[in-house]
């Protein structure tokens, strides 16, 4: 095909064993809303997650893991489009900037504690209470104001006799 770019790729190494790395693979979907788990080979060390993008139908992210020795794991991400290939140069600028993010998740995924990962997921739960508190002030705000100028157009308005 003329204009086709390969997938953007990366392949990092680090110092964690390729237990410790699976459970940051499984934490990226928890740490960050953007990137939705879609499926998993326990066997091949592989995952897949999706991520939508503006006026496109989004990217499929492929983490494939593999063990270098018990301290040692290489990780290669890979970004595929999900309609058709990637053919223009923002495209691929996007696609790179899908790479660091999910580097920044898995490491943030691996380096956490258990602790640290439950104190995460309860702020943010918190963050999403208080959001919907604060938007349901808001409609109770709004509802009064319509009803006070409903009821003093009524009294008052261009239609009272």
């Amino acid at each position: 095909m003329i204009g086709v770019i390969p997938n953007p790729k990366k392949t990092i190494t680090v110092d964690f064993p390729i237990e410790k790395v699976k459970i940051g693979v499984d934490r990226i979907s928890k740490l960050s809303k953007t990137y939705k788990f879609t499926k998993s080979n326990e066997v091949f060390n592989q995952s897949t997650f999706e991520a939508t993008e503006f006026l496109s139908f989004g990217v499929y992210i492929d983490i494939n893991l593999s063990s270098v020795n018990e301290n040692r794991t290489e990780i290669t991400v890979e970004i595929r489009r999900k309609i058709g290939s990637f053919d223009k140069s923002h495209e691929v600028t996007n696609a790179n900037e899908h790479i660091g993010k999910i580097l920044e998740i898995l490491s943030k995924g691996i380096t956490y504690s258990e602790e640290d990962f439950i104190d995460i997921k309860e702020t943010e739960s918190n963050k999403i209470i208080e959001k919907k508190k604060s938007t349901k002030k808001r409609r109770i705000i709004i509802w009064g104001i319509i009803l006070i100028i409903i009821f003093l157009m009524s009294k008052w308005g261009p239609f009272y006799n």
